[in-house]
């Protein structure tokens, strides 16, 4: 930063703020010759609708006054307060487990009275047909289609004109959340409300969609929202009289977040340990043991208050239910294994499970291309019309009505029921057949998939393989085509049922030459499919035992699932990461990708850094903000012009780093009017700085520049503003020469959201956010490099293991079926 005054100015803090026009010329976007802010380019108007989460410890003076140089007395007065927290911590990972509890209740008992309704009035008018006739069934199909339809015109309309960030699943969200990004209406009470109110009538309209997405979406949007509240009144306090609020950070928001997560999980599926490992294996980046206590306190709360109501209300579980009488289990019911069932398989039937895995794997990763390449057309086709998005919706509907009501109707065989069939005829449907029989097809596609998987896993009639293959098919289609559209949608219960009819088609084949248990084969087949579709493993291995409530299945669905994810990911990601992809969403996987190596910080990191001196005139402040939409400025000084790296190449320097200062830091302070003018030493000004309670107030904090009432240039020329108590007095740093895997380390590990990059004469040179070291620039840095391109994200793959493996078992089957 230049000085253009002729007298020499003593004081390095002072050195960039002589020129009365440079608040000018950077509103106007100019490039003054002797300024470090550059010019208003369209890169800069841009703004990004993601923002990084600061998981770290800002380190300020007020920090360091508050903490490092404190009296006993107020150490003691800390201590004190950590222990309220802690105590608060418990009380609102209950509250957040009973709240996720009342929501899931809600949304299931809404739901079951929509399918009902719609049922009830149908059913009746197909079983006047004695036998099928097209003309009798026309009647039917429309009164079918008109329900879905408008079903699916509710929730649509809801999502595309009140909230679209309700859509989908919001499971790639929230894990992009816990990863270190955000994006303001993924976590928003708004939302929330509009992803339970359209998941009624998207599940309620008959469409492949589940609704544990969205259970697990607006649990952790309970855990984001509802601990904001908490607070108590402070003596500390020298702003407001509201009151000191515990659980404003970024850092609380994300342990409360995971625990939401995870109690979605236990409300959908019965399953509090499996909630935890969802959010430990795909959700939470950062983790720690304190963590996990609370996180799986906050789902057996959510079981148990959930459970509770089940039995109190809908009157199920022990002795008939009723208050006290807990009911077991969660919302999605997929009925029990027997003990016989569990343990009803052998090392035979274990070698075709490790091929179903195979098979499974194989079928996930075509389900997720053809899917993405759906999403893709689908995106370039209705260019986020509202209109267009709520007509594709019904338009869809309208076909998955007919191809399901077609099928259900048509390709149906009359199979006589078991002598001691045990669902008494509640699932399986009997049209077009007499008194003692059922029809397969009409009991699997005109039904709840709920229902229908429960069919394929313990009822002990017959489904014949081709009507088994042909609800796969159906099934894999309609989700594939329904997945992405703007309605609340969850995926694991199309997945399993799907796969359960993959699962059962191949039972029914080996049953036909051996006895086996038929219902074992059709979970192995879920496992296999939604293994291949999502790659989750440890978790998914859980929530199937658990809401089996099977311990002796465990051994054979996770050696399934394993298959099934080193097979998919020979092809392409889960489909969850897809669509962070897809997105563009710049998460930090667990591990950096070998091609980082290659590569050093100077290749990715931004030049044209915005630098902020300590003491900063208010004028110049607004102008640098309204000039760019970066969100962290090294604060400098005695700034140089350039110098040159040992390789000759010159970099512009910044001036020399001395902390560290996030635009929010500064919005809070220019809000509340914290300038004055300078003393007589001119390293100071004559105002006290904010309380670190203002900001935790604040938070969230959704400022933008353009918004604010700020005073005019000619009122501030003679006032400053003093960042040293707010910006971040020792931040973590690198060289320009450091490799990308030790930046990406630092980032993922630490939670950071920028890194300045520094000279030996720790000079700013460069800046890096966690977007630099996202896949698609590591992808686009490596299309640009000079190395030769060798297949590092496939030399960690297990091919040489899993050909083996393969071929193994495949000899085992040749000599067992010989």
């Amino acid at each position: 930063m230049g000085n253009s005054s002729s007298e020499p100015i003593k004081n390095p803090y002072l050195a960039n703020n002589q020129n009365p026009n440079l608040g000018e010329r950077l509103i106007a976007g100019q490039d003054p010759e002797d300024s470090t802010f550059p010019a208003l380019t369209e890169h800069a108007k841009k703004k990004s609708i993601f923002e990084s989460l600061n998981y770290d410890n800002n380190e300020d003076g007020t920090f360091y006054k508050e903490h490092v140089h404190a009296s006993k007395r107020h150490i003691h007065f800390l201590e004190t307060e950590e222990n309220i927290i802690a105590t608060w911590k418990w009380i609102m990972c209950f509250i957040i487990g009973c709240l996720t509890a009342i929501t899931a209740f809600f949304i299931d008992y809404v739901v079951d009275k929509l399918f009902a309704l719609k049922f009830t009035t149908v059913e009746p008018k197909i079983t006047q047909c004695e036998e099928y006739e097209v003309k009798c069934l026309i009647l039917p199909w429309f009164m079918t289609a008109m329900f879905n339809i408008f079903f699916v015109f509710i929730a649509a309309s809801v999502c595309a004109f009140v909230s679209q960030a309700a859509s989908g699943s919001g499971i790639p969200e929230i894990k992009s959340f816990l990863n270190g990004i955000s994006y303001a209406p993924w976590i928003t009470l708004k939302t929330m409300l509009v992803k339970v109110f359209g998941v009624l009538f998207s599940v309620g309209a008959s469409m492949p969609v589940g609704k544990e997405g969205p259970m697990i979406h607006s649990g952790a949007i309970i855990a984001a929202v509802a601990p904001r509240y908490v607070w108590r009144r402070s003596s500390k306090n020298q702003i407001s009289d509201n009151g000191r609020y515990f659980f404003r950070t970024d850092s609380h928001l994300r342990d409360f977040v995971s625990g939401g997560a995870a109690a979605g999980v236990a409300a959908a599926f019965g399953a509090p340990i499996g909630g935890v490992l969802f959010s430990l294996e795909e959700g939470a980046s950062f983790w720690n043991q304190a963590l996990t206590w609370r996180v799986l306190f906050t789902s057996i709360s959510t079981l148990l208050v959930m459970n509770t109501l089940v039995s109190g209300i809908l009157k199920k579980g022990a002795n008939g239910g009723g208050w006290g009488n807990l009911a077991k289990g969660g919302l999605i019911d997929f009925g029990s294994f027997s003990v016989e069932d569990a343990h009803d398989w052998d090392y035979l039937d274990l070698i075709i499970f490790i091929l179903m895995g195979a098979v499974g794997g194989l079928l996930g990763a075509v389900w997720n291309w053809c899917q993405l390449q759906i999403t893709k057309y689908r995106r370039r086709r209705t260019k986020w019309n509202k209109y267009w998005m709520v007509t594709e919706a019904c338009f869809i509907s309208l076909v998955n009505t007919t191809i399901y009501f077609a099928v259900a109707m048509s390709f149906g065989t009359c199979e006589h029921k078991p002598s001691n069939e045990t669902l008494s005829g509640t699932s399986v449907k009997g049209f077009f057949c007499s008194g003692d029989e059922y029809n397969d097809m009409a009991s699997l596609a005109f039904n709840t998939f709920e229902n229908s998987i429960k069919d394929f896993f313990h009822y002990p009639g017959n489904f014949q393989w081709y009507t088994c293959l042909g609800f796969f098919i159906m099934v894999a289609t309609t989700a594939c085509w329904t997945y992405g559209l703007m309605i609340p949608s969850g995926l694991f219960v199309p997945s399993i049922a799907a796969g359960a009819g993959f699962g059962r088609m191949v039972g029914e084949l080996m049953y036909m030459r051996r006895k086996v248990n038929r219902g074992t084969y059709a979970l192995v087949g879920a496992a296999a499919f939604l293994g291949g579709v999502v790659r989750m493993t440890i978790s998914l291995t859980v929530i199937l035992v658990e809401a089996t409530n099977q311990v002796g299945l465990s051994f054979p669905i996770m050696v399934t699932l394993l298959l099934a994810k080193w097979v998919g990911d020979i092809f392409n990601h889960g489909i969850y990461d897809i669509h962070i992809h897809l997105k563009k969403i710049p998460v930090l996987e667990p591990e950096a990708e070998e091609t980082m190596k290659r590569f050093v910080c100077l290749d990715v990191m931004s030049t044209d850094v915005v630098c902020v001196e300590r003491l900063v005139r208010v004028s110049d402040l607004i102008a640098m903000l309204k000039s760019n939409n970066h969100n962290g400025f090294p604060v400098v000084y005695e700034h140089v012009c350039a110098s040159t790296d040992p390789k000759g190449r010159r970099f512009k320097q910044h001036g020399r780093l001395i902390g560290n200062v996030l635009r929010q830091q500064m919005l809070i302070v220019l809000k509340f009017h914290r300038w004055g003018k300078l003393s007589q030493d001119g390293l100071t000004i004559d105002k006290e700085p904010l309380n670190p309670d203002v900001f935790t107030t604040n938070y969230p904090i959704d400022l933008d520049i353009h918004d604010m009432i700020l005073p005019g240039e000619g009122e501030v020329d003679d006032l400053w503003i003093d960042l040293k108590p707010y910006m971040n007095l020792f931040p973590y740093t690198l060289q320009p020469y450091a490799t990308l895997t030790r930046a990406y380390v630092l980032f993922r590990g630490l939670g950071l959201r920028h890194i300045p990059i520094v000279d030996e004469d720790t000079q700013v040179v460069g800046y890096i956010s966690r977007v630099d070291l996202s896949i698609h620039n590591i992808e686009e840095l490596s299309e640009h490099d000079t190395l030769p391109e060798l297949p590092m994200d496939y030399l960690d793959r297990p091919f040489g293991m899993l050909d083996i493996l393969l071929f193994v078992v495949v000899l085992v089957c040749i000599h067992a079926y010989l």
